[in-house]
């Protein structure tokens, strides 16, 4: 391999490294680490980008640096390898063959864990969330072809519902499970050139809950060390009404020495009496305000014979 071969791949490694890292980086809630770490990507980018878009002379000294980038990038490459095993050998499990009548147990179970759990935090799991999206599966068993799937799917979602009610939830509101990929079919001859090492499975969730606990549900998928979760889409919705406009008040005379931002100006008489004017007060917004969440989400299924 001659150096432009070798800058190549030096580059194409740490586009790999750097969009796992970009996931790996991400948390809500915590704006100063996130630019950070943008920061510090964007620089490791530029710096990959360069052995790609420079002509370098082919010196002793020139393959000796490209060398050594590619072994930094290989050492992270090596570490984010270690974490998707670990997700791995979570969704591989013990080895042991669920039958369908062993999957409606556990799916019981869940369910009856959820509501337990629910009871103990004063949360209430409304009707389309009580099966946890496997209605169909309670009373009949899936296809035995079908129950790995399935029963990794369940997991993940009974996951999330412990994740939302425990961190203070009103309600759970719905979960959906949506039908296998067709990649789960593919993945059972584990012989096939089509199968593929890993391939999600979709789920979705709504809940109600008070905005200032949000993060909480958010922090937990983020730093889930069991399923390889991630959240596709969200939308958030207030549940409050928003107040009406204050009406309007005569501005006061601004006093010449400036206003101390320490001191809270929203009072009563909108600041009339200290004699300065408030420029704007927060209506909506506030940590206790409550809000409906609907996520949707992936859970990653490893196919063992193709990551083993």
């Amino acid at each position: 391999m001659n150096i432009s071969e070798n800058k190549r791949v030096v580059a194409l490694s740490a586009v790999f490294a750097l969009a796992f890292g970009v996931i790996m980086f991400y948390g809500y809630g915590k704006s100063q680490e996130i630019e950070a770490n943008k920061e510090k990507i964007a620089e490791i980018n530029d710096r990959f980008a360069g052995y790609d878009n420079q002509e370098l002379a082919p010196t002793s000294q020139n393959l000796k640096e490209i060398k050594n980038a590619f072994s930094q990038v290989s050492g992270v490459n090596k570490d984010l390898q270690a974490e998707l095993n670990r997700y791995a050998s979570y969704c591989w499990g013990d080895g042991k063959k669920i039958s369908p009548q062993d999957f409606q147990n556990d799916l019981r179970d869940s369910i009856n864990k959820i509501k337990n759990l629910a009871a103990t935090q004063g949360s209430r799991v409304a009707g389309p969330a009580e099966n946890l999206g496997l209605a169909s599966f309670k009373n009949a068993a899936p296809m035995e072809v079908d129950v790995p799937f399935r029963s990794f799917q369940l997991k993940a979602v009974t996951r999330m519902a412990e994740y939302i009610v425990g961190a203070g939830a009103p309600s759970l509101e719905k979960v959906y499970c949506a039908p296998l990929p067709a990649e789960a079919a593919e993945s059972l001859n584990v012989n096939s050139r089509k199968a593929v090492p890993y391939f999600p499975l979709r789920f979705e969730v709504a809940f109600e809950a008070n905005r200032g606990d949000l993060p909480k549900v958010l922090n937990s998928v983020m730093n889930d060390k069991d399923f390889f979760l991630t959240i596709t889409g969200i939308a958030v919705r207030g549940g409050d009404n928003l107040p009406m406009i204050d009406p309007y008040t005569a501005p006061a005379e601004i006093a010449a020495a400036g206003q101390d931002v320490g001191v809270d100006a929203s009072t009563g008489d909108g600041g009339a009496t200290s004699g300065y004017r408030t420029v704007a007060v927060r209506k909506t917004g506030g940590a206790d305000e409550r809000i409906r969440v609907h996520m949707t989400m992936q859970v990653l299924y490893f196919t063992p014979g193709k990551t083993k």
